[in-house]
């Protein structure tokens, strides 16, 4: 599959400029990779505007829960990239150009503050899957099963921590089941963050004993209801 890619110092100095405010021809930094058909960057273009004209845009300064617009964000993103090589998805520099390219505006919106201090990087670059914006969005639908359960990305609020630090980065989001089951547990039942983060520790421990990856959703939810401490 043919794609394109923007290298990891270029896109340092294309975010700089962009930051300083100057307009850039983002294409004459691309490097083509691969072969045979193109990534269909149309409909990547056409997810960007999406997300930009139906989630509350122009965003609302005064949102204070970012994440559920970056859960909302997340299935429209998903559904924009299914079809597209598995070596394309794992290529840094390809999310690297999508970042640059086409999502931009929300991500210096999501990461605003970290933006004003010039930590941007890690929020573009696919080097950094669970920092980078649209990496953690895609992520966050795969772990949840894919399109058909993407509703579920944006149930809990305030979320941002429980996606990153108890689904993204440990084995809980290799199985969409258990993903599902956490989410819906969460949502329905909420535990406090220093709660929450016993919890996810403890289910942690629990992948030495059991192979969850092969329960069921019915079993998933019987497994959170039983450890689900109260």
């Amino acid at each position: 599959m043919k794609y394109w890619i923007v290298t990891r110092s270029d896109c340092r100095r294309i975010a700089e400029r962009k930051m300083q405010g100057v307009h850039l021809d983002i294409e004459q930094y691309v490097h083509p990779q691969g072969d045979g058909e193109e990534v269909d960057y149309e409909r990547i273009q056409q997810a960007s505007l999406r997300i930009d004209q139906n989630l509350d845009m122009p965003r609302p300064e005064s949102s204070k829960d970012k994440d559920h617009l970056e859960g909302r964000a997340a299935p429209i993103l998903y559904e924009a990239l299914e079809g597209i090589e598995v070596s394309v998805l794992d290529d840094p520099g390809f999310w690297r150009y999508l970042s640059l390219r086409y999502f931009w505006g929300f991500i210096e919106w999501r990461e605003k503050k970290a933006f004003a201090k010039g930590n941007y990087l890690k929020y573009i670059d696919g080097d950094e899957s669970t920092e980078c914006v649209l990496t953690r969005m895609y992520l966050r639908v795969q772990a949840l099963g894919g399109s058909e359960y993407g509703h579920l990305a944006s149930d809990i609020s305030r979320s941002t921590d429980f996606w990153r630090s108890h689904v993204i980065r440990v084995r809980t989001g290799t199985s969409p089941e258990l993903t599902r089951a956490f989410v819906k547990k969460q949502r329905d039942d909420r535990l406090k963050t220093d709660d929450l983060r016993e919890f996810a520790k403890s289910l942690n421990r629990t992948w030495t004993n059991l192979l969850l990856n092969i329960y069921d959703d019915e079993e998933a939810e019987g497994l959170f209801k039983e450890l689900w401490p109260r």
